[in-house]
Order: structure tokens, then C-alpha cells, then sequence
């Protein structure tokens, strides 16, 4: 594998995450779908919750918090995401020579 094929091989989408959130290289890449991952996770929050908070209107009222902070997080990192986006397709406009 020559040097080229390295870079493009360590560009991977959780890797870009990583750096730009934490600033540091994600080391374990999660091959599961998003789907997968966002289940899963979402099930072992379920489970802590029903424990934590055996009473049905004490367990509503959690997981609407939970469901509503997890919504306004979603929706601040989409949003910088779609800048963080674009900020790089302008770079690299500008790197082939299509933008000036």
C-alpha cells in the first residue's frame, strides 16, 4: 500500500469525528450502522431508566427530559456540522482550483 492509499485508508467518517469533536484519533471505529449503534444504546438507557424509575409518571417524565435534551443536542451538532461541511467544501474548492 503506497502512502496515498494510507491516507485515504485512515479517512474514515468516526475517525474526522473524533478529531474535530475531541481533538484526538478515534482508535475503535464501530462498524455498525447508525441504526444499530443509536438502538443499542438507546435500549441500555431504557433499561437504567425502567430501573431507576419503576413508577410509569415518574419514568414519563425522565425519559421526556432524557428525549429532550438528546433533541436540542442532535439538533446543535447538526447545525455545526452543516458549517464544519461546508467550511471544508469551500477548502477544497479552493484546493482544485474551482474556487478562488
Amino acid at each position: 500500500m503506497n502512502y496515498i492509499d494510507e491516507i485515504f485508508a485512515r479517512a474514515h467518517i468516526q475517525q474526522i469525528r473524533e478529531f474535530l469533536l475531541n481533538g484526538m484519533e478515534e482508535m475503535d471505529v464501530d462498524p455498525r450502522p447508525y441504526k444499530q449503534r443509536l438502538e443499542s444504546t438507546q435500549n441500555i438507557l431504557m433499561a437504567q431508566l425502567h430501573t431507576d424509575y419503576p413508577d410509569k409518571e415518574d419514568f414519563e417524565k425522565i425519559s421526556e427530559l432524557v428525549y429532550c435534551y438528546a433533541g436540542t443536542v442532535e439538533e446543535v451538532y447538526m447545525e455545526i456540522g452543516l458549517q464544519v461541511g461546508t467550511l471544508l467544501a469551500v477548502q477544497i474548492g479552493q484546493n482544485i482550483g474551482l474556487l478562488k
